[in-house]
């Protein structure tokens, strides 16, 4: 399939929260920040949603570039929520209960 570059060109401090989604979607995180996609119906439709603040052109010669664009999103989608287990600090408490046991420990402790 033919490769699409897309382009964000405007900022989206002031749009509906359902066209942010879509930016994160399509993985565009700044302004002037670039994606290449291939040019599929359900992409097509996602920059026509958003198209006020995209730019799309076609990608001329930037295919090994589109190979490592789908690899990085296998690994983990832009604002993908983490897991509770997936925490990275050590002993980092999971609910408030937990957390209030901490403090109380940590009190006695003094």
């Amino acid at each position: 399939m033919a490769l699409v570059k897309i382009t964000q060109e405007r900022s989206k401090i002031r749009c509906i929260e359902k066209h942010k989604r879509t930016l994160v979607a399509l993985g565009l995180r700044r302004i002037n920040h670039s994606v290449v996609h291939e040019d599929t119906p359900q992409i097509r439709g996602m920059v026509d949603l958003v198209r006020y603040l995209v730019r799309v052109e076609p990608a001329v010669g930037e295919a090994a570039k589109a190979g490592k664009a789908v690899k990085k999103q296998a690994r983990s989608a832009p604002g993908a929520k983490r897991t509770a287990g997936a925490t990275k600090g050590k002993g980092v408490p999971k609910t408030s209960r937990a957390l209030s046991r901490a403090r109380k420990k940590r009190a006695t402790r003094s």
